[in-house]
Parts: structure tokens; C-alpha cells; sequence
């Protein structure tokens, strides 16, 4: 599809493949000899809302690598609304096809209650073990809304349809991540009083990231995306406490909390209106920090 998404930020141009990923070419499951392919996961952040198609990280980290003699192709795998949980879940099944050798996490705040909210993993006696096999939320009530013209107009010109929209969704959401949380309350283990079970649950899911890409050969790079605080501005996505963890579990982690120079130099981390999503700005920021990882990893392998 080639569309134009139209937040309160203005209207940006959307192109998406024959598999729903956002980019500008059908990319094939056979990998090119010499080509280097990298999957980013993630929810809209990483799909980069508010930005336009030539702007998201994922994209100028495709354009530095080439332009610097590595022959790429970055898979802009981030949807909308994603939890960790699902991004895991897609890698398994159906990213891996792509034969990546590096897949790159984005890590948002909201994720640690999405993945609540999926219930697709969950913990029994400090183990992950998958819950469920399918959470596909609201996608028959819109396939059906889109059946006609007039939302499909709607939802690509209308900001405030899109604000209604997300209102009523955002409600939902909470409706599921309430229910979900009701129903393993009564299946998780018995966890030390001052950690949260959210995070306990994340640290599993980057340890089963960690272990299924080991496996295949590829390098894990996780991403802090930084919210929004509003004592300090921003903040990172990832606590404290859980750094030294995502650290031994992947290749490299680009935190926020090491990047406070990076940004600082940002004029706009996040875009002024609606949802908030990180900026051009940040999106060229991250797509320069993961060139510049791949490009000297590449160099100290050959």
C-alpha cells in the first residue's frame, strides 16, 4: 500500500510491501550472496509514526550501510501497538525466514504491561512457557470498518478519526491488560516483593531473545527508546535494575542513560502532539548508532 498517514504533527507518506513491512521494495526470504540483512523489531515507534518514509531509523541505517559499502537491506518489521512478547513471537516464526544477521529490539515503556496485556507468555515457577497462540485484538471489527470507503478516507486524512479511534482502543487495551493480569495473578510464581512481575516477565523474554538468536547466528541489538517524564523531560525505557540483565543478554545495548550527550544535541526528541513518538531527530540518531555498531562489527569479523 502506498498512503498517507495525518496525525496533529501533519501528513506523512506510508509505503508498505507485499508483507506488510514498511518498506519500499518485496523483500525475498533467499538472502543475496554478500548481502547483509538486519530485522528491526518494535511497536510505532520503530514503525515511525510522525515520520516520513525516508526518515525512519530503520531506513537510515539501511541508506548508511550501503553508502558505506556493506550491500543491506533493513526490514522495517515494527507494528503498531507491538509488545515485546509479539515481536518475539514474529521473530520466531516467521522473521527468521528472512536469514537476518542481526535483529534490532526496540524497547518502549508501555512494553512491559503489553506484554501482560498479549498473553502470550507468562511465568510458571521461574520458567516462560507460552500461554497462548494467537492475539490478534479488534482486527475483525476493523477489516470490517474498512470495508468501506469512507473509513479508509477516514482513517488516512481525518486526525480526529484517528484520535477517536485510538481513544476507544487505548480503552480496550486497558479492559485486556486488567483481564490479563486478573487471570495470571493466580499462575505466576511467588516473586520478591519489590520486583514487578512486568519486569520479570521482560527479562525472560529478552533471555528467550538472546538464546533463540544465539542460536541462529545473529547479533541482538536492543534499542532504549526514551519516554517522555514529566519531571525530567525524558527518561529511559529500560529501569536501572534491569540494565545489567538486558546487557548480558544481548550484543549491544544502545541505553538511554549513555546516550544523554547523543540527545542532548536533539532538538526535539519526541514530536510535540498526539502520542509522542520520537522525531526525524531521534530516528536519525539510532539509525547512526546502529550503522555505525554493524559496520564495525562487520569490520572486526572479516
Amino acid at each position: 500500500m502506498t498512503f498517507t498517514h495525518t496525525s496533529f504533527e501533519g501528513s506523512f507518506n506510508f509505503k508498505t510491501n507485499n508483507k506488510g513491512f514498511r518498506n519500499d521494495k518485496d523483500i525475498n526470504y533467499k538472502k543475496e550472496k554478500g548481502e547483509i540483512r538486519v530485522i528491526a523489531l518494535g511497536d510505532s515507534h520503530t514503525q515511525g509514526y510522525d515520520v516520513n518514509q525516508d526518515e525512519t531509523f530503520s531506513s537510515f541505517a539501511e541508506n548508511m550501510l550501503n553508502k558505506n559499502g556493506l550491500k543491506s537491506i533493513v526490514i522495517n518489521a515494527g507494528v503498531s501497538g507491538f509488545s515485546t512478547a509479539e515481536e518475539l513471537v514474529f521473530l520466531e516464526n516467521e522473521g527468521y525466514k528472512y536469514k537476518p544477521d542481526y535483529v534490532v529490539v526496540a524497547l518502549f515503556a508501555n512494553d512491559y504491561q503489553d506484554n501482560i496485556r498479549s498473553d502470550l507468555f507468562e511465568l510458571r515457577n521461574d520458567s516462560l512457557v507460552v500461554k497462548n497462540h494467537e492475539y490478534i485484538p479488534g482486527v475483525s471489527i476493523q477489516n470490517k470498518l474498512y470495508k468501506y470507503g469512507i473509513f479508509r478516507w477516514l482513517g488516512e486524512k481525518s486526525y480526529l478519526y484517528g484520535y477517536a479511534f485510538n481513544t476507544v482502543w487505548d480503552f480496550i487495551k486497558k479492559l485486556n491488560q486488567k483481564a490479563a493480569s486478573g487471570k495470571e495473578t493466580e499462575l505466576a510464581i511467588a516473586v520478591n516483593p519489590n520486583t514487578n512481575y512486568s519486569e520479570e516477565l521482560m527479562k525472560k523474554l529478552i533471555g528467550r531473545f538472546h538464546d533463540y538468536c544465539k542460536a541462529q547466528g545473529i547479533k541482538l541489538i536492543i534499542l532504549d527508546i526514551p519516554q517522555l517524564d514529566p519531571i525530567v523531560s525524558t527518561s529511559p525505557s529500560i529501569p536501572k535494575n534491569l540494565v545489567p540483565h538486558v546487557k548480558k543478554s544481548c550484543d549491544t545495548l544502545f541505553n538511554y542513560d549513555n546516550m544523554i550527550t547523543d540527545y542532548s544535541k536533539i532538538s526535539l526528541i519526541h514530536v510535540k502532539h498526539g502520542s509522542r513518538h520520537i522525531s526525524a531527530e531521534t530516528h536519525k540518531m539510532l539509525g547512526q548508532k546502529i550503522s555505525e555498531y554493524i559496520l564495525s562489527d562487520h569490520k572486526a569479523v572479516n
